[in-house]
């Protein structure tokens, strides 16, 4: 019988048994320590979409079916446009399963089709750029799509029906089924963003692309990215293409500000990040988004939040820019704090334009994009008449040298007011706060709305007032997922606006507390997957319950491919095992890890590990489906042995349990099989191979600190660490801490150090110190 579970109505659907549902929460992938439902409730109902987020239009589920089996000789039949997207699911099943999967032209097992005329279903809906359809059976899976852009969609809610362990990067033994469904689905808007602010503290290129792996999964079809601010400038930008007689040396940009950053707010004081992107890497992280099929739309704020153009640029800085500039250097000072509002570029100086236009046009050439982002938000000091007369000079100008729509935060709307219809064709209103009066003027005239709750939708605002990082201007007391999933695009802007003129939803998430991509992720996820599921799902399927629940199932998956995330206590996230084959040295007793488990929301002492549902062990209380300590037991070849479990990163205030190892104490003779039992769960069989060998551990590198042998107070200078353990450096001068700075997991610090301006003139010594790991470096301080 196929079943469709409370999403749409359907004439081939009935209401499944109580037994009907039981057995299909019994017979998903091994999921330790949950209960299967005994009774037809929402929550047993929410059962059969486990994982999936954003929730499809359709889900049917043929609970008589057999389930489909991933076996070794899999393979992806992917003819013409499929194959890139075939591509990408093929690497992540090599990488977990260890199968070879072959992507080829025809042939059986997983299809994947392109085809411009595909039938779509759903409500008799006509079909758009983003439709698919997913069938699995025992005989195999059928995705069906218009456009490639919609095959990818429906391989990413295929990648959410198959065991979380498909996201690991190294092979596990598991059992590899997914249940027999039919899917039918399209979006409910085209924007589906998520912006990173890389200006205030930088985020490397990697960093940047796990970013667009994580929620391209979730279907985000959107990177905003912010480039530029008061602290600091991230994108190269050449004098190629110069105007005639344009003074300015754009290198400047990054050669200056590209080496300045946030220096306060950092948790445990460390320093803001600094650095930039190369014209090629912006061009590789395009590139990237565009294999996932996401939009990238660059930003850079103007006329407001530009203190790092005006530090880098001499010729902008004039009577009537702001801040004043130094008297001595001719530019206003670097400013790494998180002050806001009070910098401008002057509406009147002809060169600013000049300086707007090469920027914006290069950016639009480096993109290819159908937008680039103006900002245009909190120029309070420059006042409204100025900052109304530099909007209206500036974005005709910026669209006539770009050739694309220009999108800016609400206050960019209020210029054109006293403009008539048709000024904002092709443009875009990023809804943050403000007048809905603005907004519905600007899409009467042509433009069209995204929406950005500032209490729903800012990613950058803590979960409640202990988390040590972000914000908490716009949302105050609970701010975890429930809140940043109930609220809806049209009816958040004052007075409302239409459906059709809501081009889509965005989560920005702002860097002042943030410093690398594990803090980002903490901070957006999971909040992120409710803002996409907005702009996915139909209103009226919305519901905060089944979301719970169905998240709940995913961050297992987070957690097995190394996402942070915040494990809230709102949810009860499952928990899965996984076996890993192991290579052990013959006769050398040692520690030998023989399976996985992902538990988020738990904690271990090394001999179980429990729910952790206490705020004071030093993390935030979280939820967790385990009933209580779950432990487990090896037997090899006879043998029983005790399991004891680890953790590469433990649960801390900023990050959440990730992947416990679990592992016994053991030498080995000879290649063996052992079977690791869980205390809930089923058991899974592991091979150990003996090999010889000898000791594999390297030396440990002396710890080394680099800088500059004169510096001067107040400035950003280079600053190089190695030989230290991942993880934080305290940067002191003359014994006194600083800030801190990370080690990356190879123990270096490559970026910028500051010198504080108050620091005393003369003979210093800075040192870097982690525990007994030390180093020092003599420098002369120049005021």
């Amino acid at each position: 019988m196929r079943t469709s579970y409370g999403l749409v109505q359907s004439s081939r659907s009935a209401r499944p048994s109580p037994r009907k549902l039981a057995a299909v929460t019994a017979a998903l992938a091994l999921v330790v320590g949950v209960v299967p439902a005994a009774s037809a409730t929402p929550q047993a109902a929410a059962t059969a979409t486990a994982g999936l987020v954003p929730l499809p239009v359709l889900v049917e589920e043929d609970t008589r079916a057999r389930p489909y089996v991933i076996r070794p000789d899999v393979s992806i039949v992917a003819p013409g446009a499929a194959a890139p997207v075939a591509e990408l699911l093929a690497d992540e099943l090599r990488a977990a399963t260890g199968y070879r999967v072959p992507v080829r032209p025809r042939g059986h097992g997983i299809r994947i089709t392109v085809d411009p005329k595909a039938r779509y279903t759903v409500d008799g809906a006509a079909p758009t750029a983003e439709s698919y359809t997913l069938d699995v059976s025992h005989r195999g899976v059928a995705i069906t799509a218009r456009t490639p852009h919609g095959a990818f969609n429906g391989v990413q809610t295929f990648r959410q029906l198959l065991p979380a362990w498909t996201a690991s990067p190294t092979p596990v033994k598991h059992d590899w089924t997914v249940r027999a469904v039919h899917i039918e689905d399209a979006p409910r808007f085209a924007y589906r963003g998520i912006m990173l602010d890389v200006a205030r503290s930088f985020q490397d290129v990697d960093e940047v692309k796990r970013h667009i792996d994580v929620l391209s999964a979730l279907k985000m079809s959107v990177l905003h990215l912010h480039l530029a601010d008061d602290q600091g400038w991230r994108i190269e930008i050449t004098n190629d293409g110069k105007a005639e007689g344009d003074p300015i040396d754009y290198t400047a940009l990054t050669r200056v500000s590209g080496a300045t950053a946030m220096n306060e707010r950092g948790h445990r004081q460390e320093l803001g990040r600094t650095g930039y992107y190369t014209q090629a890497q912006y061009r590789d992280i395009v590139a990237y988004a565009r294999e996932r099929f996401v939009t990238v739309v660059p930003e850079v704020d103007v006329p407001g939040h530009t203190n790092a153009v005006l530090h880098a640029i001499p010729q902008l800085n004039t009577d009537r820019s702001l801040p004043a500039r130094d008297a001595e250097t001719g530019v206003v000072p670097w400013n790494g704090t998180a002050n806001v509002g009070y910098s401008a570029l002057d509406e009147r100086h002809e060169l600013t334009y000049t300086f707007v236009e090469h920027v914006f046009r290069q950016l639009a050439e480096l993109t290819g994009g159908p937008y680039v982002h103006i900002g245009g938000d909190e120029s309070h000091a420059m006042g409204h008449a100025r900052y109304v007369d530099f909007i209206t000079r500036a974005v005709p100008r910026v669209q006539a040298a770009t050739g694309v729509g220009t999108m800016g935060w609400t206050e960019y709307a209020e210029a054109g007011l006293a403009q008539g219809p048709g000024y904002w064709d092709g443009s875009v209103v990023q809804y943050w706060i403000g007048s809905g009066d603005w907004v519905r003027d600007f899409v009467a005239k042509g433009g069209k709305a995204v929406v950005s709750k500032a209490d729903g939708a800012y990613l950058d605002q803590k979960y409640g007032p202990t988390t040590p990082i972000g914000l908490s201007w716009a949302c105050r007391t609970d701010c975890d997922f429930p809140k940043y999933y109930n609220w809806d695009p049209t009816t958040t802007v004052s007075g409302g606006i239409p459906e059709d003129a809501v081009l889509g939803v965005e989560g920005p998430l702002w860097s002042e507390t943030i410093r690398g991509g594990d803090q980002a992720q903490f901070l957006a996820l999971p909040r992120a997957a409710s803002i996409l599921e907005t702009g996915w799902t139909p209103a009226a399927r919305k519901d905060v319950t089944g979301f719970t629940a169905r998240l709940a199932r995913l961050g297992a998956r987070f957690a097995v491919s190394g996402v942070n995330f915040y494990e809230s206590p709102a949810a009860a996230w499952a928990a899965s095992v996984a076996g890993t084959d192991v290579t052990a040295r013959r006769g050398v007793a040692a520690r030998h890890g023989l399976g996985l488990v992902a538990a988020p929301g738990t904690k271990t002492d090394g001999r179980a590990i429990t729910p952790d549902t206490v705020d004071t062990d030093g993390d935030p209380a979280s939820g967790s489906a385990l009933r209580g300590p779950l432990t487990a037991t090896a037997t090899c070849a006879g043998v029983v042995l005790p399991v004891t479990f680890t953790q590469a990163q433990p649960r801390d205030a900023l990050h959440g349990a990730g992947v416990y190892t679990a592992g016994v104490e053991a030498g080995f003779t000879r290649d063996t099989t052992c079977v690791l039992t869980p205390s809930a769960g089923d058991p899974v069989s592991v091979r150990v191979r003996v090999a010889r060998g000898g000791d594999d551990r390297a030396d440990r590198q002396a710890p080394t600190l680099t800088v500059d042998d004169t510096v001067r107070a107040g400035t950003w200078v280079p600053l190089t660490l190695t030989g230290f353990e991942p993880g934080y450096v305290d940067i002191r001068i003359d014994g006194v801490t600083v800030y801190t700075v990370r080690a990356d997991g190879e123990g270096r610090f490559q970026r910028h150090g500051v010198i504080p301006a108050t620091t005393p003139t003369g003979a210093r010594t800075i040192t870097a110190v982690q525990g007994e790991r030390t180093a020092s470096a003599a420098v002369e301080v120049t005021g």
